[in-house]
């Protein structure tokens, strides 16, 4: 009598079903992907592009000619501020109705108008020479990427400080306002006046952070190609520090809700057994007919 063998269906395997997940949650796969690259640009990432020698010499190079400028400028804020102090002298009570001094505060604005213009020439000037030594070393060397990384971060220190002053001020009208409320109400107030705020200046800080870009990147004499990647990694590294931040935070501020709701819990149990065990009492001492 001959055996027969039934091939066994083997079930899919890991690798088949990590895809079919995939396919299944693509966009959610993607906004993962994206988040993790962008806090590995703020966090980890080196820059792509390796300061040479070359560049460096020819960086200091243009800076010494931004430090001429620099004191060429300074020079003509002085300028600019005498004129203007002279001019301010004759600009008495009611000068516009008084036609000796009208005539007086106008003759001196020549002066003032140019040492305005001195100081606006020197300074793009300046801003040009600049502009050279920041294009010597590259928006993707190291020195592009950190400056990029303190603004990130300046933005980030900044939406945080506003949100710490709003939040002071909502916490101390709260406390004003609470004569008749409870602790546990008046904590779940100012915890979520402290997330709208927090939230609010986070999206501040990273909207300053990705509108500051273009003219960082200008400074830096990038091409139309390197600026649009750099503008599109900056900006997905700006979004996935916020949004780990503001995670955080509500995940933070779903566990105080949570000890709070536990505590009102205990504390409504905590009523009914002594309401129970006043009863009991009084029943106990009741009196009994025969």
């Amino acid at each position: 009598m001959s055996s027969r063998v039934v091939p066994s269906r083997a079930g899919p395997s890991a690798l088949s079903r990590v895809t079919r997940t995939v396919k299944k949650h693509k966009k959610l796969t993607i906004g993962a992907l994206l988040w993790a690259f962008g806090l590995f640009c703020v966090f980890f990432a080196p820059a792509p592009v390796k300061l040479t020698q070359e560049a460096v010499d020819a960086f200091h190079t243009s800076m010494k000619e931004v430090e001429h400028v620099e004191s060429k400028l300074m020079h003509a804020h002085k300028t600019y501020e005498m004129a203007y102090l002279d001019q301010s002298q004759h600009k008495v009570w009611f000068w516009r109705f008084r036609p000796e001094y009208r005539k007086l505060v106008k003759d001196k604005q020549p002066p003032v108008d140019a040492a305005y213009a001195t100081i606006r020439d020197l300074g793009r000037v300046r801003d040009g020479h600049m502009r050279i030594a920041k294009r010597n070393l590259g928006v993707w060397s190291e020195a592009g990427v950190e400056e990029s990384r303190a603004m990130l971060w300046k933005s980030f220190e900044s939406g945080k400080v506003f949100a710490q002053r709003q939040t002071f001020w909502d916490a101390l009208f709260t406390i004003l306002n609470s004569r008749d409320r409870d602790w546990i109400s008046m904590l779940l107030d100012l915890l979520f006046r402290a997330l709208a705020n927090f939230t609010v200046g986070s999206i501040m800080a990273v909207i300053s952070f990705i509108f500051s870009l273009p003219s960082f990147l200008w400074g830096y004499g990038s091409g139309l190609f390197s600026g649009t990647v750099f503008f599109v990694v900056a900006s997905v590294a700006g979004l996935s520090l916020i949004a780990s931040y503001l995670g955080l935070l509500y995940a933070s501020g779903a566990a105080v809700v949570y000890g709070a709701a536990s505590l009102v819990d205990l504390q409504r149990q905590r009523l009914a057994y002594e309401q129970q065990q006043r009863l009991r009492g009084e029943y106990g001492r009741r009196p009994h007919g025969d």
